[in-house]
């Protein structure tokens, strides 16, 4: 019995030992994952943006729509970005879609074809959002591919639109 006792003695001091140095160099390793971090070169992508549509606004009276212009801008500042820490980031995005709409967007672009494609943009915003917490090395990049692709299609969208509207105000004008 006592043999019995002192192995179990014995293997519950080792036990707890080995727990000890685990934790410790499980703190040590989060330690030197961050030190990597920061000493790693940047994690960036060139995201295709196709420039600001600055004619077409102008064009239609629009140069002032300030949401529409701040949600350029956040695009093209998340190019420039390091993407290991770009949720703040995504989130501001997330919410420039959500306030522009929220709002009417103006006469000539409050059009099913538009609006849809301003949701599909939101949508994969969020699911960007989602992969900057979850799957971030094989999922996020992907998905931002998909933001500014899916916002580069909204702008040639507004530009056919745009010509459609024309097109048909001048077929007007000649009868």
């Amino acid at each position: 019995m006592i043999l019995f006792n002192s192995r179990f003695l014995l293997f519950y001091v080792l036990f707890f030992s080995a727990c000890n140095n685990v934790n410790n160099n499980m703190g040590n390793s989060v330690d030197d994952i961050q030190n990597l971090n920061k000493n790693e070169t940047p994690l960036t992508v060139n995201f295709e943006l196709v420039n600001y549509p600055e004619e077409l606004l102008k064009e239609n009276g629009l140069e002032e729509w300030e949401d529409f212009r701040n949600l350029y801008e956040s695009l093209n500042r998340l190019r420039n970005l390091d993407l290991r820490s770009v949720e703040v980031n995504i989130l501001a995005l997330s919410s420039r879609l959500k306030t522009l709409l929220s709002k009417n967007l103006p006469r000539r672009f409050e059009k099913p074809q538009i609006r849809s494609r301003l949701k599909v943009v939101q949508m994969q915003t969020q699911k960007s959002r989602y992969f900057t917490k979850h799957y971030k090395k094989d999922s996020l990049i992907p998905s931002l591919k998909a933001v500014y692709s899916k916002y580069n299609s909204l702008i040639y969208r507004m530009m056919v639109l745009n010509d459609e509207i024309s097109s048909i105000a001048e077929g007007k004008k000649v009868n």
